[in-house]
């Protein structure tokens, strides 16, 4: 399992299961070569250690253009600058409201309407946890196996996408409400749109 740091906690690759997307590790024991000389690999990872995950950028065409320019000028300017593809939500009353932050390994996304707040984190770092397989998702999400749950009124769905770990969190000022249900959950997701990152420009599956 792929455990994210400081972004989405999503299982990611169990040393007997199916080759996962190419990582890169970031950890260097005591007597390995140096960070540059050492190739990217695939499948069979160390438990315990850090590894990236290298994003899987979409064909620029898709990038939704005018999603993207409803976005503050600060929010724009923190998408070129991620280092993973830029999901937000399609709506444009929260696409108004939304900061945007660019991280080392991802970004994160606060929007907020009325009695509904949103949250995305998205991370190319993981850690794979020693004494933890591969743990399959519990539903479809956008066309993947991710994770949904409740806890203290807040829905939380995540999954992987692009090579990237994504989470999105859903609260309300009413937790009960309509607004804040696993169907308006769903609706948040099946409405996201890709925005583009500082990747864009690159040949989808460039490092």
């Amino acid at each position: 399992m792929l455990a994210v740091l400081g972004g989405p906690a999503v299982p990611g690759c169990d040393p007997e299961g199916p080759a996962e997307p190419a990582v890169r590790a970031s950890a260097r024991a005591p007597d390995a070569e140096p960070e540059a000389a050492r190739p990217t690999r695939r499948g069979r990872l160390i438990a315990g250690e850090r590894v990236e995950r290298i994003p899987q950028w979409p064909a620029i065409e898709t990038i939704d253009a005018a999603a993207r320019e409803r976005l503050p000028r600060a929010a724009r300017d923190a998408v070129r600058r991620s280092p993973v593809p830029v999901l937000v939500p399609g709506e444009g009353a929260l696409l108004a409201e939304a900061a945007v932050f660019s991280q080392a390994t991802g970004y994160a996304l606060s929007a907020r309407h009325g009695a509904r707040t949103l949250a995305i984190q998205a991370s190319k770092q993981a850690t794979l946890l020693p004494h933890v397989g591969r743990a399959p998702g519990n539903t479809p999400i956008r066309g993947t196996a991710g994770w949904v749950s409740s806890n203290d009124g807040i829905r939380t769905a995540s999954w992987i996408e692009h090579g990237t770990a994504y989470s999105l969190d859903l609260e309300c000022q009413n937790p009960e409400g309509p607004e804040c249900s696993e169907e308006a959950l769903r609706a948040a997701l099946a409405g996201l749109v890709y925005v583009g990152g500082a990747g864009e420009l690159q040949p989808r599956g460039a490092r």
